[in-house]
């Protein structure tokens, strides 16, 4: 398949490594210097800082949309409108109206949309799926569920904030003993 990325961030440039056999064609930022940086690493790939350009590209035959949660509907929109299939990363939108909007016009246009919840099948996630299934808990009343990524700067190995500062430190959610 050929791909387009709207939004060429952290999760844009993970989604770009993982095309395997596929091809990116075309890449769309807000900062043009990040989409030019992504489509560097793909030979023949466009770089624009227009994702309207990049999702209804009439070479794409699927659009990865990975910006900020106020363009996910309205990028995606325009790659279904087009006829594009479509990966849209987590939540898939601001609210259920507007995810709504998104199924109706999938449905309409015969075409694939899936909302890129990356760690759904994460063993911890399916370890506590058998948990609560298995009813060892009780019935649940509230769950809160935190992950993180470890390796990264200000972070410990379990993924959780090592806080920095005095301001850090009052936002750090660990339990103190």
């Amino acid at each position: 398949m050929r791909i387009a990325i709207v939004g060429c961030g952290v999760i844009g440039n993970r989604r770009a490594k993982a095309l395997g056999e596929h091809s990116l064609v075309a890449c769309a930022d807000a900062s043009i210097e990040r989409a030019q940086a992504l489509a560097a690493l793909h030979p023949n790939c466009a770089a624009s800082q227009d994702w309207r350009e990049a999702a209804t590209r009439h070479d794409v035959d699927a659009v990865i949309v990975s910006t900020t949660n106020d363009v996910l509907v309205p990028a995606a929109l325009a790659a279904v409108q087009a006829g594009k299939h479509v990966l849209v990363e987590k939540p898939g939108a601001r609210n259920a109206a507007e995810l709504q909007t998104l199924a109706d016009a999938v449905a309409e246009a015969k075409v694939v949309a899936k909302i890129g919840f990356n760690l759904r099948f994460h063993p911890a996630l399916v370890k506590a799926r058998q948990i609560v299934d298995a009813g060892d808990l009780g019935p649940l009343m509230f769950l809160r569920a935190r992950y993180g990524h470890g390796g990264r700067l200000g972070m410990d190995a379990n993924g959780a904030a090592i806080p920095t500062s005095p301001a850090a430190a009052k936002c750090s959610t660990r339990a103190s003993t």
